[in-house]
């Protein structure tokens, strides 16, 4: 016969297997669910930044440069737009927050500052 303290310790091990089974379960789901919603907030990010920059040539930013929004051109990526100037051409990115130049971006920049420019004419 199994005496009383033998079972009490096999029924405590069992409540304590599923217990930890069970916060490992909630540890898990909660896990993912911030994974989750970390991520959505990320996209909206992405999604009103892309929106910003389709409105950005009518803001009061954009009007304070003097430019004219009529002359700038939306190209979208991975810079996005050019600035028709009638002493020169800019090339423009537009950031929000705290947001950097991607690894690309900071190559273009690179390449015109370096004044590694072209204008090519093609004929069809």
């Amino acid at each position: 016969m199994i005496s009383s303290i033998s079972l009490a310790l096999v029924l405590a091990a069992v409540v304590l297997c599923l217990s930890l089974w069970l916060n490992l379960r909630l540890w898990w789901s909660g896990r993912q669910r911030i994974r989750s919603a970390a991520s959505e907030i990320r996209g909206a990010r992405i999604d009103r930044g892309l929106i910003a920059e389709q409105f950005a040539p009518f803001t009061k930013a954009f009007q304070r440069l003097g430019w004219d929004p009529q002359e700038f051109r939306f190209l979208g990526k991975p810079i996005d737009g050019i600035q028709f100037e009638d002493d020169g051409i800019v090339i423009v990115e537009f950031k929000t927050g705290n947001s950097s130049l991607s690894r690309r971006q900071r190559h273009i920049k690179e390449l015109v500052d370096r004044g590694r420019v072209k204008f090519r004419e093609i004929r069809f």
